[in-house]
């Protein structure tokens, strides 16, 4: 028996891997677009990767817990990004304004770029010119949930904790940190919220901006009262927003193989009568 698969849009495929193609293409993907405002809203995403390629002069909204994702040829755009559990790759962008909440950022041939930036590990250019960073300055209805699902601690922010990989030897320079005064506001695309990650208004203690460290001897930024959450707590709301989202997902996925089954079905009908047409052909013909 055929198995079917319906994607998202409708579409109907009995090849898995044209299906998948198709899913990413059409639902986790955005590609040549410009001067448009492009959103994802909380729950269309769901940890899948995601693609930005090729726009400009856009607003990309991805206002969801997701995981790798990669950002190429990008000019003169601003980029909000929720919560991503694994790296995001920033290739080849020009004059974009990033907010950013990520596991890992690495950047490569990007130049006049700003980021409003959570990182749980220590950021990485290379081959970057005119970098800007700062914290980061988003929040939205639930962001508190997307960044546990994407297993990020909010108190744990090593934005500031930047390694270049250019050659030593062009000896430029390739990134600073923004003043306060230079900080972008915050950044409510949902309308207000709270944010869950700390934003310090005044003057905070932070490493020289010196191209040749590599980040470790960058001073932690000591967490507000708010975020002094024990890790212990943490992880219970992780394990639970961690089951429900399974729960979520495999109700959704038995749906998807119950419409599939109904499909088959109506399927049905129209190959009998097709092989009894066939059959009645025969008969005649003998």
């Amino acid at each position: 028996m055929t198995k079917w698969h319906i994607a998202t849009d409708g579409t109907v495929f009995t090849d898995k891997e044209l299906y998948r193609k198709h899913e990413m293409e059409t639902q986790y993907t955005f590609r040549d677009k410009k001067n448009i405002i492009l959103t994802k809203t909380p729950g269309s995403i769901l940890g899948q990767p995601f693609v930005i390629d090729n726009c400009q002069q856009c607003k990309i909204l991805l206002l969801d817990h997701c995981e790798q994702v990669q950002i190429d040829d990008v000019s003169d755009s601003k980029i909000f990004i929720g919560a991503s559990s694994g790296s995001i790759f920033v290739r080849n962008c020009n004059n974009c304004t990033f907010t950013i909440a990520c596991s890992q950022l690495r950047t490569f041939g990007c130049r006049n770029c700003t980021f409003n930036l959570y990182c749980k590990t220590g950021p990485a250019i290379e081959n970057s010119t005119d970098m800007r960073f700062g914290p980061f300055n988003g929040a939205y209805p639930d962001h508190e949930k997307d960044m546990f699902l994407a297993g990020l601690e909010p108190s744990i922010n090593r934005w500031h904790a930047i390694y270049d990989f250019t050659d030593p030897s062009r000896n430029e320079d390739n990134w600073r940190y923004l003043l306060p005064e230079e900080q972008d506001p915050m950044w409510y695309p949902l309308g207000k919220a709270e944010s869950c990650i700390s934003r310090k208004d005044s003057p905070v203690s932070l490493p020289n901006n010196d191209n040749d460290s590599d980040g470790d001897d960058s001073e932690e930024i000591e967490p507000s009262t708010r975020e002094k959450e024990s890790g212990f707590l943490h992880k219970i709301k992780v394990l639970g927003l961690g089951v429900w989202t399974v729960i979520s997902q495999t109700v959704f996925s038995i749906q998807a193989f119950c419409l599939g089954i109904i499909f088959s079905g109506m399927q049905l009908p129209h190959k009998l009568l097709s092989y009894c047409d066939e059959e009645d052909e025969k008969e005649k013909k003998r």
